[in-house]
C-alpha cells in the first residue's frame, strides 16, 4: 500500500507532465493527468496501481546509481 508521501511524490511528477499526457493501464483503461490525479486523490485501484508502479519506477534510478 503507497504512503501518504508516495501519494504526493506521484502527484506532484504528474504535474510536470505533458498536459496530453495519456496512459493506458492494460484492463483498466486509459486515462489523462487530471483522471489519474482524481484516481490517486480517491484512493481507487487504478490509483493504487500508478502510485506503486512510478514508485517502482522511480527506485530504479537508485538502484542503477549503486
Amino acid at each position: 500500500m503507497a504512503s501518504e508521501e508516495e501519494k504526493k511524490i506521484v502527484l506532484e511528477r504528474l504535474l510536470t507532465m505533458p498536459p496530453n499526457l495519456k496512459l493506458s493501464l492494460g484492463r483498466y483503461g486509459s486515462f489523462d493527468k487530471n483522471q489519474l490525479r482524481e484516481e490517486i486523490e480517491n484512493g481507487t485501484d487504478v490509483g493504487k496501481i500508478f502510485v506503486k508502479m512510478h514508485m517502482e519506477y522511480l527506485r530504479s534510478f537508485k538502484k542503477e546509481i549503486k
